[in-house]
């Protein structure tokens, strides 16, 4: 057995393929696997994975007909033999130690998962010369949780964004496989990883927090976050379902009698985001039906008066939509959302 297996889903990926290859080849362990599962690329992206694959015999290759991303991770973990598995993005790049220093980390403590900091680069500041490791690890600042504060800590880990990815972590192979926890390939344009951290939060024992960054999220033009698509909406309200599972399997609501209010007005402002993207060709009428349906189904009296604690307050414009939401302004709400959406179209033509 390996130590850790690290899954890389791939399409059409050859401008950076090669960048996020030799990140993790030249990782400071030694002992760990390759997996990189080209998902029906058109470019030059499987050549670039076999030519890698026969310098080094840590390297596999799966190739397959295109399914998503989550088609393609679910294929590398059915091939893992490391301890634990993590993940990276075909454009990102991992720190020289992130191997070495988190699986140390997670075994010495027989963690379940280990979540470590992670740094968002656009990628015109992007430069290779950054990957590189700056810090030195203090295992004093390590959060460690075992299973009987996992209750307490949901709400502290969920709004700090811990459970929002997977390239962000190691994941104990032997749990997700007793589990059977795998990428739910329903959700094509974003949601997967959250969907995947909320099948497993209920079954781990510990997880550790170490907020050293060990992984550079490049974001470009082309990422599959920031492309467009009428599926992302309803895909956000089968995510806040999939919360809601949580909540009652935890009995969060217990712990925190208002905090879903919150979460659900997180997805409403999510869904305000996407729907005021310059890409999104969604009328008047179509806008105002989707709020109308997210609040007749969701709202509760309770929401009045809750903007105070939320998270987004912390922007003035997600305030202002979450206000008029809770009061039932929903045309105001749509025609704000539309002159957004011209404004954004307008400053997009000048970056």
């Amino acid at each position: 057995m390996v130590l850790v297996s690290v899954v890389m889903p791939i399409y059409n990926a050859e401008k950076y393929l090669s960048q996020a290859i030799e990140s993790v080849l030249n990782q400071t362990l030694r002992d760990f696997e390759l997996i990189l599962v080209d998902d029906g690329s058109k470019d030059k992206s499987l050549e670039i994975c076999n030519a890698y694959a026969k310098q080094d015999s840590r390297i596999q290759v799966i190739h397959q007909s295109n399914g998503g991303i989550c088609a393609a991770r679910n294929c590398g973990l059915e091939m893992v033999k490391g301890e634990y598995v993590t993940f990276i993005d075909n454009d990102d790049v991992y720190l020289p130690d992130l191997l070495e220093e988190n699986y140390n980390i997670a075994k010495k403590y027989n963690a379940d998962i280990l979540k470590y900091g992670n740094q968002y680069i656009k990628h015109k500041k992007f430069s290779p010369a950054g990957i590189c490791s700056s810090e030195k690890l203090d295992e004093k600042k390590l959060l460690i949780i075992q299973k009987e504060d996992l209750r307490e800590k949901y709400k502290q880990l969920n709004d700090d964004d811990f459970l929002v990815y997977v390239w962000d972590g190691l994941f104990k192979t032997s749990l997700l496989k007793e589990q059977q926890i795998k990428f739910e390939t329903s959700f094509k344009h974003g949601h997967e990883d959250r969907v995947f951290c909320m099948q497993l939060y209920q079954h781990i024992n510990c997880i550790i927090i170490n907020p050293k960054i060990y992984y550079q999220h490049i974001v470009y033009k082309s990422s599959t976050s920031r492309i467009f698509s009428v599926d992302r909406i309803d895909d956000t309200e089968r995510l806040l379902n999939y919360e809601r599972q949580l909540f009652d399997a935890l009995r969060l609501d217990d712990l925190f009698p208002s905090y879903w209010q919150e979460r659900v007005m997180t997805y409403v402002i999510l869904t305000c985001s996407i729907v005021r993207s310059p890409e999104a060709q969604i009328s008047f009428g179509e806008i105002f039906s989707i709020m109308r349906r997210l609040r007749g189904k969701y709202y509760v009296k309770a929401f009045v008066g809750s903007l105070g604690k939320a998270n987004y307050k912390k922007r003035w414009k997600n305030k202002m939509y979450a206000s008029l939401f809770e009061r039932n302004y929903l045309k105001v709400l749509t025609n704000i959302l539309l002159v957004d959406r011209k404004v954004k179209y307008v400053l997009s033509l000048f970056s």
